[in-house]
């Protein structure tokens, strides 16, 4: 990968006449790597799924067998989103109820993500930042560990990353544009309904850091309607679904308000909590609504401690990275024993660590070069910012941040790249005393 390391110029954060990516041999490389390191832990630890995987995989049994998306054929739910339990269920239908297929598509959609990941890297600043980004990608250790997880951490970063490489590709008309990148947000809002927002973000992000004219504002004005169009068609047989069940309009799911009162109630630290035992003869969209009143009540009567909760949110987001070996660990116990999963989870949390010093660096440098608006108000930047602000609002948990790993991962590049550059210039004065 010799050429990762000759210095390049960084590119406008947008500019839609800039070359494409180009895939050279360190890409190809990169993503065999990817795909070597991701098959060596799936050979190593067993799939055994715990928490969110057991309900995935408890609800695609029950959609394959009984024909009822729920944990038994005659509690059907909306509670969760389907688009995870949809993929899983395709999978048991075709080759059966094994896990196999389960890891080789979560192998493909890491390959995806690294693939689309260096094509925005590349159209956003250049190529060498695409072959940094794709190499993060490719050795972040808690991603290297995602094959044997049942999740939407991986199908939801893929389908939003793709509508962001097409709402942006110089070569696709508006419409086919608007169209594409539609489709792959409606995919995505079924796997997390965070996704509805998305064109707003993106248009916004295009609106900010370039001039502003009534044509430019019209342009993605359009790209957002045609967009929200397609989204709703792929999302309309669900919500079809969710009316004949409860008998009114559920858009996707019921754990909307849920998430809001986890987030905002007494006694919460800002994770995950349980539902009162005394709602739990409500039935669920009932259950929402009253969860979902009770967290705006709580809001309102104290906002400072509402301010608080969300600074304790945002660290809780940012702070840690284990979820990788915590959702493994049945499969690394049986495997390595007791021991390793400490030690494993010392390592994703190092690691994660030299991520974000990377991508602090990213954007620092990205803020000197280019200015304030045109880091914090790209596309990229402002997905982040976005999936930020919401789980500063709601529930937080630490692998809520890997919904932007593909864009941290461009920062960290940005930073990367940065280090080399300087190491570099370093080395040349001594080089030129040598040579004399």
């Amino acid at each position: 990968m010799i050429d990762v390391l000759k210095p390049h110029m960084t590119a406008p954060p947008y500019n839609p006449e800039s070359r494409e990516l180009v895939w050279t041999g360190s890409l190809t490389q990169i993503a065999v790597l990817a795909v070597a390191l991701r098959c060596i832990w799936a050979w190593w630890v067993p799939v055994i799924p715990v928490s969110d995987g057991a309900a995935y995989d408890a609800f695609a049994r029950t959609l394959v067998q009984q024909g009822t998306f729920g944990w038994e054929e005659n509690h059907p739910t909306a509670f969760w989103p389907p688009g995870t339990t949809f993929l899983h269920a395709t999978l048991y239908a075709m080759f059966g109820i094994r896990y196999e297929p389960i890891i080789a598509m979560n192998i493909a959609l890491s390959v995806g993500i690294i693939w689309v990941t260096a094509r925005l890297a590349a159209r956003f600043w250049s190529q060498q930042t695409a072959v940094l980004s794709a190499l993060v990608l490719a050795i972040w250790p808690t991603l290297v560990m995602y094959p044997t997880i049942l999740a939407s951490e991986l199908p939801f970063v893929f389908f939003t990353l793709l509508a962001l490489d097409l709402w942006t590709h110089p070569r696709l008309s508006a419409t086919s544009r608007s169209l594409l990148a539609g489709l792959a947000l409606g995919f995505a809002a079924l796997i997390r309904p965070q996704a509805l927002l998305l064109p707003l973000v993106y248009a916004a992000g295009l609106l900010l850091t370039s001039r502003i004219t009534l044509t430019s504002l019209l342009s993605q004005a359009r790209c957002v309607a045609l967009a929200g169009i397609v989204m709703a068609v792929v999302i309309a047989p669900w919500t079809w679904r969710n009316h004949q069940l409860y008998g009114e309009p559920v858009l996707i799911s019921t754990n909307g308000g849920i998430t809001l009162w986890m987030g905002n109630t007494p006694g919460t630290d800002g994770r995950y909590m349980v539902v009162p035992h005394h709602h739990s003869h409500l039935p669920e969209n009932e259950k929402e609504r009253v969860l979902k009143q009770e967290a705006i009540d709580y809001i309102v009567q104290d906002p400072v401690a509402f301010a608080e909760r969300a600074v304790r949110k945002l660290l809780i987001l940012y702070t840690n990275e284990s979820v990788g070996v915590g959702w493994n660990s049945p499969g690394i116990r049986q495997t390595f024993g007791a021991i390793w999963e400490l030690r494993l989870k010392r390592m994703t949390q190092g690691s994660w660590a030299l991520i974000c010093l990377l991508a602090a660096s990213g954007i620092w440098f990205s803020l000197r070069r280019s200015g304030i608006q045109k880091t914090l108000f790209s596309p990229v930047m402002l997905s982040i910012l976005y999936f930020t602000a919401i789980h500063m609002v709601v529930v937080s948990q630490e692998r809520y941040h890997l919904a932007f790993a593909g864009q941290w991962a461009m920062l960290a590049a940005l930073g990367l790249g940065q280090l080399i550059h300087w190491s570099q210039r370093r080395r040349l004065p001594e080089t030129s005393k040598t040579s004399h």
